[in-house]
């Protein structure tokens, strides 16, 4: 039990740092590099002020109550006038200690008022060294620090003490050098980073293109870590084994397209000579059927052909899929909103629309075809006021030769293959084909394509 609730804790924290981390790899390669290093710095810096630091003022601490001790054995040994002014006089200029002598007693002993490094080790080392009455003030300003130490005789030494003698200088300068140090490895590790990043985007520049049935110029790497050359170079040869399948498919198909249709036209041309009969009749409408089911095979299974990608103007197309549905007195509404100049195949849409107008004119009576432009795709939306399809058969009904009424005929039904197709021109572009149910009361169809 205690290994599997921590288990989900640390899966718990980790999904939440998954969704609110940064979501590009430049960004995350940063944090993995950066956050180290300034913990490092951070160690580095806690170590130096309470290793070294604390031990250099612990020194200096020392140094002074030895200094002090000094001066109080001096003015005991010399205890006259011209002695006492020159051991002021040379404490001043050679030890940094403002010394002065008085009469009475020094204040009662208290903790310094805030927390201090420097008064901390000096209280420490007077404790432990001088082995006399002393008092601490350490905020009478100006840098310096108040010591009074009660003598034998009853005299008062007061001695201010320069915060110089106790420290082993301003921290500003090795703040300084730690924040430059870290500007200068930042830089270069986005220096590094953004040079081994550019083959991965530019590998998801031609992925984004492939996916989107554009052409992939023949590319290679020369730079970056070795598992980006590899994954450029397995895109390379999926790209080559893409390019040769559709290949062998067109002109696979090409063959089949001219043995099927030989046949056929024979078949043809021998129930013209036949008498007519209920027979024959019924012969030739299974040809015909048959020729529409391969027509319709090929079509599906021929896709783009060698059709390529260009800048074309969307609304254009949208206008003559309506034209010529309106050439047989249909109601076709077309709309469009944004810029419509965008990169695809022509020949392709065009007939993946007219399909899809066709089929919805088949079971209704008035369509609109309507296209907006997003921010990353073009959305182009046909609905029309048919009975509609089921939710449940969504799906169902993007299968090859799937029908959703099986008694209907072919002049009512067709062979099911113009969603499919539709699908296949929508998918080789990068998009996709889904349906919902219509404002008009039957079914609408949603092409997107991406830009």
């Amino acid at each position: 039990m205690k290994w599997s609730a921590a288990r989900d804790i640390f899966e718990r924290v980790a999904q939440w740092a998954d969704k609110h981390s940064p979501q590009t790899l430049f960004a995350r390669a940063l944090i993995i590099i950066v956050v180290p290093m300034l913990l490092l710095q951070a160690l580095s810096a806690w170590w130096f002020y309470s290793q070294r630091g604390d031990n250099v003022t612990n020194r200096l601490a020392i140094l002074l109550v030895r200094d002090l001790r000094v001066l109080i054995a001096l003015r005991s040994d010399f205890p006259d006038d011209a002695h006492r002014a020159w051991i002021l006089n040379r404490s001043a200029q050679d030890l940094l200690l403002f010394v002065s002598f008085r009469k009475g007693i020094i204040r009662p002993f208290k903790e310094p008022e805030y927390f201090d490094i420097v008064a901390r080790e000096v209280q420490g080392a007077l404790e432990a060294d001088l082995k006399r009455p002393f008092y601490i003030d350490n905020s009478v300003g100006g840098g310096q620090m108040l010591i009074e130490i009660q003598l034998a005789d009853g005299d008062v030494m007061d001695a201010l003490v320069p915060h110089v003698r106790l420290t082993f200088g301003s921290s500003l300068a090795y703040v300084l050098a730690q924040l430059g140090l870290a500007l200068v490895l930042f830089g270069l590790a986005i220096w590094f980073m953004r040079r081994e990043l550019v083959p991965i985007e530019h590998l998801g520049v031609a992925a984004d293109a492939l996916g989107k049935g554009r052409d992939v110029p023949d590319f290679a790497f020369s730079g970056g870590t070795r598992e980006v050359r590899n994954a450029a170079t397995a895109f390379h040869t999926m790209r080559i084994r893409l390019r040769r399948s559709t290949q062998q498919r067109t002109e696979m198909l090409a063959g089949v397209s001219h043995d099927l249709r030989t046949p056929l036209t024979r078949m043809k041309l021998s129930l013209a000579l036949l008498p007519e009969s209920p027979e024959t009749k019924e012969l030739a409408d299974d040809v015909s059927d048959m020729q529409r089911m391969i027509e319709g095979y090929l079509a599906f299974a021929r896709g783009e052909g060698d059709e390529d990608p260009a800048p074309v103007d969307l609304s254009e197309i949208l206008e003559d899929v309506a034209v010529g549905a309106r050439r047989d007195n249909a109601n076709v509404e077309v709309a469009w909103q944004g810029d419509m100049n965008v990169e695809l195949r022509a020949l392709a849409i065009k007939r993946c629309l007219t399909n899809l107008v066709s089929n919805a004119l088949r079971y209704g009576t008035k369509v609109k075809l309507q296209a907006i432009r997003g921010r990353t795709s073009v959305e182009i939306t046909i609905d029309d006021d048919g009975p509609g399809i089921p939710p449940d058969k969504y799906e169902d009904v993007f299968r090859p030769f799937f029908r959703l009424d099986e008694s209907r005929n072919a002049d009512t039904g067709g062979v099911g293959l113009g969603l499919t197709i539709a699908r296949d021109v929508a998918r080789s572009h990068g998009g996709d084909v889904a349906l919902a149910a219509s404002s008009l009361g039957g079914l609408r169809v949603v092409v997107r394509i991406p830009l």
